[in-house]
């Protein structure tokens, strides 16, 4: 009887033995996984059941926005497979617009490809092969639009992406300070956009210009009244100015006076007008005859002429007539030399005339109009001759050069 109750007693010990030893080799028994996080592969065995418990084992922490395959409550089994990828958040601006994602890519590229943003003629703001971090990447993306842009006059059709700098560097246009890009540079490209170039160019030009001269009269008591003479001719100056010139697409728009420069100063114009009243003297009254108590025979009264200080008895006529009186005639060239440098048909206009610069109204008091109607037109003999008329009047008091 109590051999009976030990065998099965030592049956049970056997079986329970059994039991205890098929969990312990389960409990030591691992099974070979691939673990890929982030892309990263590595082989690794393990004894957990579920994959929850093997990212345990790893220190790996899965947030609401991170990807684990499979789930996290399936069992483990021979060379199975746990993928683990984080989500990343990413700001993107597209075209002006801004907007957050979360993704599980781990560049760029693969990013944009998810968000159906990867065609070729975007302009991105950071290239396509830049990693994307567990913090996150915030970047801009700017699509291809149609624009014009209008260099010179001539319209040209682009599709590109970005701002209105780019649309221009694609054109082979490199604006400078001084040229006009419609709209700014920095505006970003919109479908339809009209840009514009104006090629803008300053420059210098100088150009030599003369100043006209102005005039003023003086006053003289030596020259007699209502007599005119040029005693300072009058020479025009001359001012370099600088202009600046601005030119667009190659024309003129404006030209501004930048720097004028008196090179030459203007003489100025000075004539002398006589103020000398000329006195005349009454002529004496002729003495009265005494009576003679003794009749005697009347006798021809001579005749006699006037005498004139320093006259010289004229050489044919008198100074009334039209004969030519060549009297004086060295002093009369040496007068003409000074007056006129000895062109007796001078006439510039200044209202004296001839070798001796008569005016008008001298020539005529002295009756030169009997040989011509201006001084000037008169020969030299002719107009020594009407000279000697006035000198026996006034003498050498007409001429300055005298």
């Amino acid at each position: 009887m109590r051999k009976n109750l030990w065998i099965p007693a030592t049956a049970g010990g056997v079986a329970l033995a059994l039991v205890s030893t098929v969990g312990i080799a389960s409990a030591l028994h691992k099974n070979d996984i691939e673990l890929v996080v982030d892309g990263a592969a590595s082989s690794i065995a393990v004894r957990e059941n579920t994959v929850s418990e093997v990212l345990e084992l790893e220190g790996i922490t899965v947030g609401e926005h991170d990807v684990v395959l499979p789930e996290a409550d399936t069992r483990i089994t021979q060379d199975m497979e746990i993928t683990v990828a984080y989500g990343r958040p990413l700001t993107v601006t597209v075209d002006g617009k801004q907007r957050q994602v979360w993704t599980t890519a781990t560049s760029v590229g693969e990013a944009l490809g998810f968000l159906n943003l990867d065609q070729a003629d975007s302009k991105l703001s950071a290239s396509r092969s830049t990693s994307i971090g567990r913090t996150g990447l915030v970047m801009e993306v700017a699509t291809a639009k149609d624009v014009t842009i209008t260099v010179a006059g001539a319209p040209t059709q682009l599709t590109i992406a970005g701002t209105v700098s780019d649309a221009l560097a694609e054109a082979g246009v490199t604006p400078d300070a001084d040229d006009i890009v419609t709209p700014e540079p920095a505006t970003v490209l919109t479908d339809g956009l009209q840009v514009t170039f104006v090629d803008v160019e300053v420059s210098s030009s100088s150009k030599s210009v003369a100043v006209p001269f102005s005039s003023a009269q003086i006053t003289s008591d030596t020259m007699e009244k209502g007599t005119k003479k040029v005693t300072t001719k009058g020479v025009p100056g001359v001012k370099r100015e600088t202009w600046t010139d601005v030119h667009h697409d190659g024309a003129l728009i404006s030209s501004t006076l930048a720097e004028s420069v008196m090179s030459k100063q203007p003489v100025h114009q000075v004539t002398t007008v006589g103020t000398l009243v000329k006195k005349v003297e009454p002529a004496p009254a002729a003495p009265k005859a005494k009576a003679s108590s003794t009749p005697s025979k009347s006798a021809e009264p001579k005749s006699s002429k006037s005498e004139v200080p320093n006259a010289e008895a004229p050489k044919s006529e008198s100074s009334s007539g039209k004969g030519i009186n060549l009297a004086r005639a060295d002093m009369w060239d040496r007068i003409a030399r000074c007056e006129s440098t000895n062109n007796w048909s001078i006439n510039t206009g200044n209202g004296y005339y001839g070798g001796l610069q008569f005016n008008l109204q001298t020539w005529r008091s002295v009756n030169g109009q009997d040989f011509a109607a201006y001084p000037h037109q008169a020969s030299r003999a002719e107009q020594i001759t009407v000279a000697n008329r006035l000198y026996a009047i006034r003498g050498t008091q007409p001429w300055s050069c005298a």
